[in-house]
């Protein structure tokens, strides 16, 4: 039901008002009608955008900027899963596995560890093929996610 039939209906049951097609009321109406109608799509936008699995747009770029990049090379599902990645692992676990899911955040698929426990070292071997730029915003994300008491080596594969 239209934001108008809704008001019309709602008025018409008071009694009070006789709501004709060209009457005054009914393009006042139609005038308000128009301005709610407009509020509503937007909260719809709003809302879809507002959780990863449901955005398509702003909602995603606006997330990765914050985070760091907009991934625009990237399609709005692998962008949603990377998202997903990053935000489930903001206090994460210094564990393989949680190191993987930083990596895959970052759009990679092909990488692994080599882990020295004794030494306190982790290598990490990508062999995912990337731009100067893209090995940077890796290299940082490496620095800025994994533990400080780690020594971290990254080899990237030419």
């Amino acid at each position: 039901m239209s934001s108008y039939d809704s008001m019309k209906e709602k008025l018409n049951s008071v009694g009070i008002y006789s709501i004709d097609e060209n009457s005054n009321i009914s393009k006042e109406l139609t005038a308000c009608a128009e301005g709610i109608d407009s509020l509503f799509e937007n909260l719809d936008a709003m809302t879809k955008e507002y959780f990863i699995e449901t955005a398509e747009d702003y909602g995603i770029v606006r997330r990765e900027k914050f985070l760091g990049k907009e991934r625009a090379e990237y399609s709005t599902e692998k962008r949603r899963e990377m998202l997903e990645l990053q935000e489930q692992y903001m206090g994460g676990k210094c564990t393989p596995d949680a190191f993987s899911d930083i990596l895959r955040s970052c759009g990679l698929t092909d990488f692994s560890f080599v882990e020295q426990p004794t030494s306190f070292k982790l290598t990490v071997n990508i062999n995912d093929t990337l731009s100067q730029e893209q090995k940077k915003i890796v290299t940082e994300r490496i620095n800025l996610e994994f533990p400080l008491h780690l020594t971290i080596e990254i080899n990237f594969s030419e």
